[in-house]
């Protein structure tokens, strides 16, 4: 399956898991009130993010080993048990002691106790996809965010809607449909590892060894990962800090808007990173114009219709309590656009292991956009950090471009060659799509 149809298929499932993700996040809206979605986005962004810091980019490590064949699943599979055992106390204690008392200030203590159940299952889920990611099983990794997505979407109707158990109830869904989707994650992971047998050959990276270069390669980008998840989520942190629950509520709805433009790099990063990974860097790098272009065309004709309909949207959808949401969401579109020019150049960073110049610019971005947000939220708030992101992400977007030269991808004229070329290549793609291209 060609790179443009691998990453159209990924495209479409997004936007399927997308299309279920919309009534959930409507619903809570409704059930939950302005307050109470920004309470809920707190109970479930926080911890998330405290087990992804401490889990050290050992994910995606385990991409680039599975992916580049340096590793057969065995070993992989016996440092990812060990890293559940190990990761998921360091976070719950991280959680507890350090984190919860910053930010999660007045939040009762029972809701505060039952969202650290999402410490282990997001460790667990983020280990089982980077699996089956390294094995190129794309549609696989996305159907497993389906699936999750579903049972959140039924779980709220039947907790919230129906027994009318509020945040407690909106909580307990989310938590559990990360543990119930756990299984089918493993049968996956086992199917992708028996259709692997009649592949190229394995290397024989194991033991002590395989710790080495796994930690080298994830500790070695982790800032990269970190610092760009912060620069999309450390803002809830700040709001959560500096700003009132209104303010969070909005700017959790204009960032769940905006973030339906993201779906188109990251469907491009998902399948770019393990097939230059696979390939080497002279390779990868000649894939990067055309998926620049593909990324630029959809992510700004998506743009414009979020300018044009996003006001009258987020009133029929959410409510008319939440169109002040219409002008951060505004302010972060130019952001977005520019985030999704680097994720081009990141995924071929993290393909030729390279993974530390994406840590310059996120790094650089990051440290912007905490300096904005500290001024912006208190005086502006949603529409604050709306300003602090996008000023972050352009940021990221001109040092990812300049970086790409050094690491043997120069951006030139051919990225910016937009023609009639690209959209038959769309359009053909469109035909593969719906004439039933291959699967994987």
């Amino acid at each position: 399956m060609s790179l443009a149809v691998g990453s159209a298929r990924t495209l479409v499932l997004r936007y399927i898991t997308l299309a279920v993700q919309v009534p959930t996040s409507i619903l809570l809206a409704r059930l939950l009130g302005v307050e109470g979605k920004g309470l809920y986005t707190l109970l479930t962004v926080v911890p998330w993010l405290t087990a992804f810091v401490l889990l050290m980019g050992q994910d995606t490590a385990q991409v680039w080993l599975l992916s580049s064949r340096r590793s057969k699943l065995g070993p992989v599979l016996k440092y990812c048990a060990a890293l559940l055992l190990t990761v998921s106390p360091l976070a719950l204690a991280a959680y507890f002691w350090v984190v919860a008392p910053r930010v999660m200030e007045g939040v009762p203590g029972a809701l505060v106790v039952a969202s650290s159940l999402l410490i282990p299952l997001v460790v667990t889920r983020y280990l089982l996809l980077s699996l089956i990611l390294g094995y190129e099983r794309v549609v696989r990794f996305n159907f497993y965010y389906l699936a999750s997505s579903l049972l959140i979407l039924l779980l709220v109707v039947v907790l919230v809607g129906v027994q009318g158990r509020g945040l407690p109830g909106a909580l307990a869904a989310f938590i559990a449909a990360q543990a119930v989707v756990i299984p089918l994650g493993i049968w996956w992971l086992a199917r992708s590892a028996r259709e692997d047998k009649g592949g190229a050959p394995r290397g024989s990276l194991s033991g002590m060894e395989l710790v080495r270069r796994s930690l080298a390669y994830g500790i070695k980008g982790h800032p990269a990962g970190l610092l760009t998840t912060f620069n999309q989520r450390f803002d809830f942190f700040l709001m959560g800090s500096l700003s009132d629950l209104s303010q969070v509520g909005l700017y959790a709805v204009a960032v769940a808007v905006a973030e339906t433009i993201w779906h188109i790099p990251m469907s491009i990063h998902l399948n770019l990173f393990p097939r230059i990974s696979a390939e080497g860097g002279s390779e990868g790098a000649s894939r990067l114009p055309r998926a620049f272009r593909m990324t630029v065309l959809l992510s700004l004709a998506l743009a414009l219709l979020l300018l044009g309909a996003g006001r009258m949207a987020i009133g029929l959808l959410f409510g008319e309590e939440f169109l002040p949401s219409f002008i951060p969401l505004v302010i972060l579109l130019p952001g977005v656009l520019a985030v999704a020019c680097a994720s081009v150049f990141e995924s071929y960073f993290a393909g030729i292991n390279r993974r530390q110049y994406q840590s310059y610019s996120a790094g650089c971005a990051f440290a912007l956009g905490l300096a904005l947000g500290l001024w912006l939220i208190p005086r502006y708030g949603a529409a604050g950090a709306a300003a602090a992101s996008t000023a972050s992400y352009t940021l990221q977007m001109i040092i990812s471009i300049s970086l790409g030269s050094r690491a043997g991808a120069r951006f030139n004229r051919e990225y910016l060659a937009f023609g009639i070329e690209d959209i038959r290549t769309l359009l053909r793609v469109a035909r593969e799509l719906m004439d039933g291209g291959g699967r994987k």
